[in-house]
Parts: C-alpha cells; sequence; structure tokens
C-alpha cells in the first residue's frame, strides 16, 4: 500500500518457482521468464527485469541490488548466501516457507480483529445516528453536548470515531512492508510488554534461519554475523551487528560475543544452542533446529497478541457506550430535576 515491496502472495510464488525450477535444471532466467509471463501481476515486471539483468552477464545478487526496494531484507541476505554456496534451491525453499508463515500471522491476526473492529465501526455509526437523532427532536436535551454544533456535531464524532481508526490502519499498512519503519517498530515493540515476546522470537527466528544457511554455506562467521544481525529487521538487534562481528573477526566464538549484549535480546535457551552448535561443529543443523522452535512461538503469541488487541478494542467500545450511557443519565436526571422545579 505504501511501500513498493511485493506482497507475501507474489513473494511465494516466486520463490516456489525459483526452487522447483532449479531443482528440475531450468536456468533461473528461464524461470524468470516465466513468471513474468505467467506470475502475479504486481511480480511481473520485476521477473522481467530480473531475467533481463541475468541474461547481461549479473550476478542475482547484482539484479536484486537495484531493486532492493520489492524484496525484504531477510530475501536480499539470503539470495547472496545461496548464489555464494551454490545452494540456490534450499534457499528459496526456506524463504517459501518463510513467507508463507509470515502470512499465516498476519491472517490470524487480522481474522482475531475482524469482529472487534467491527463492533467498534458499529458503535461510532450509533453514535453518529444519536446525535442526529437528538438534533431532529430539537429541545434542551443534549446529553452529548452535541446539539449546539449543529451539522458539525454529528460530522465530528464520525471524524474522531473513524479517523482514529483510519490513523491507526494506515500507520499498520505503512510501516508492514517498510524495512526501515518496520525495524524501528519491532525495536520500539520490544519494551512493550505483550509485544516484547512475539517481535523478540520473530527477530531470533530470522536471525537462526541466516546463522544457519550462511553456516552451511561456508561464509566466513564475522560475514555470517553480520549478516545475520541484518535479517533480523529489528533495529534493537541490527545496531549491534558491527560490533559483534568485529568481536567475531578478532576470534571470539559468535556465543560468547553475542552473549555480551542485553540479555533481554537473547534468551539463555538460544545462547546454549549457539554453543552446542559451536561446540558441536553443527551450528546449521543446530540453528535451523532452533529456528523452527522460535517460529512456532512466535506463531503462538501473535494468536495470543490478536487476542490481546481485541480485547482492547473491545474495552475501547465498552468504555465508549459506558461514557454516552452516563452523559444521558446525567442528563436525563437533570430534565427531572429542572420539572420539578417547575412543580
Amino acid at each position: 500500500m505504501f511501500s513498493k515491496c511485493l506482497p507475501l502472495d507474489a513473494l511465494i510464488g516466486l520463490c516456489r518457482a525459483m526452487r522447483h525450477g532449479l531443482h528440475a535444471g531450468l536456468s533461473p532466467v528461464k524461470v524468470l521468464k516465466m513468471q513474468a509471463k505467467n506470475g502475479q501481476a504486481k511480480l511481473r515486471p520485476i521477473a522481467e527485469g530480473l531475467a533481463n539483468s541475468l541474461k547481461k552477464g549479473e550476478s542475482l545478487e547484482q539484479a536484486i541490488a537495484v531493486r532492493t526496494a520489492y524484496f525484504p531484507m531477510i530475501f536480499r541476505e539470503l539470495i547472496v548466501v545461496g548464489e555464494k554456496a551454490g545452494k540456490q534451491p534450499e534457499v528459496f525453499a526456506e524463504l517459501e516457507k518463510y513467507f508463507e508463515n509470515q502470512r499465516d500471522s498476519r491472517r490470524t491476526f487480522l481474522k482475531a480483529l475482524t469482529w472487534p473492529v467491527f463492533m467498534y465501526l458499529a458503535a461510532v455509526a450509533v453514535m453518529v445516528l444519536l446525535v442526529v437523532i437528538l438534533q431532529l427532536l430539537g429541545g434542551a436535551f443534549d446529553p452529548l453536548g452535541m446539539n449546539k454544533l449543529g451539522l458539525l456535531g454529528p460530522i465530528l464524532m464520525a471524524a474522531i470515531g473513524y479517523g482514529s481508526f483510519a490513523l491507526i490502519t494506515l500507520a499498520y499498512f505503512a510501516a508492514r512492508d517498510n524495512d526501515d519503519l518496520k525495524s524501528k517498530w519491532e525495536a520500539y515493540g520490544l519494551k512493550i510488554p505483550g509485544l516484547d515476546a512475539p517481535y523478540r522470537n520473530f527477530a531470533l527466528y530470522r536471525m537462526a534461519i541466516t546463522l544457519s544457511m550462511t553456516h552451511e554455506a561456508g561464509m566466513r562467521a564475522d560475514e555470517a554475523v553480520t549478516s545475520s544481525f541484518r535479517a533480523s529487521a529489528n533495529l534493537a538487534y541490527q545496531k549491534h551487528g558491527r560490533p559483534t562481528a568485529e568481536l567475531v573477526h578478532d576470534g571470539m566464538k559468535i556465543r560468547r560475543a553475542i552473549g555480551k549484549l542485553d540479555k533481554n535480546l537473547f534468551p539463555r535457551d538460544y545462547l546454549d544452542s549457539l554453543a552446542v552448535g559451536e561446540e558441536s561443529g553443527q551450528i546449521s543443523e543446530v540453528m535451523n533446529r532452533v529456528a523452527d522452535n522460535y517460529r512456532d512461538e512466535a506463531i503462538v503469541q501473535t494468536k495470543r497478541l490478536a487476542n490481546i488487541a481485541g480485547g482492547v478494542v473491545y474495552a475501547m467500545v465498552g468504555l465508549f457506550v459506558i461514557v454516552c450511557i452516563i452523559r444521558i443519565a446525567m442528563s436525563i436526571g437533570g430534565v427531572y430535576q429542572d420539572a420539578i422545579k417547575g412543580l
């Protein structure tokens, strides 16, 4: 909506097509040409451009580097890994699974919010209608204090109720597919109870995937660390990437270098798993299992977060209605008192 980044369905389709095509022995150019012709509408011009760049002798990394706005950070990081290691089908398979999980998490979150949001929008509509009815009836009975505003009253009520919802919705879509905004928001979310756990787990999930793939590709440890911190898509982690990579470059174990950072960023079980992987020489296998665990936990926590968000919306609607009822009750009480005084 506010970003050039390809939608998740298009990314999933691209990754699936590349995985199947490369496994079948087709060249990347051939697969991309097929996507340019038969892929999703938003993907077709991007696939065509990538195919043309590859035909000119550019690497996939170079072709994507000039089109960074269309691809999320983790896609760009792992494509580099796959190309250097000659493991492109495996990388596209991992990315396909990652984007499918991300899509499912979003759908779960939005589905849980559908009914609470409908209730909120309906409540605003009812209050706007009430203001209009009270104005049509006229008289001194004005529990909401809107009669004296005339037509501006219901317009103001609708603007406040629907405007606040529109601002929240616009902010969500603006940050959803923008790497910079998303990384800042997820970093801020680590400080908010309820948001901290899913955001931390998603960041660790991305890092674990990248660490697994970079080590399987045979990248240097410091390069693997740099890539994994960037792929976290969370500014709270990304800002530690370079200093941590420098420690690893100087000979420090990854687990020890990461262990120097804020304990809230890396749970003990994550560090212990990393230590086991380093000692056993099986970082790729261990971190792949860690990624699966954190992915599953993040999905569960996203469902909980959606329930919490729905509860907040219900509370807002309830508070809104209660305030209005109190105002109406006080106004009715005032009318009775005036009537008694007039007798």
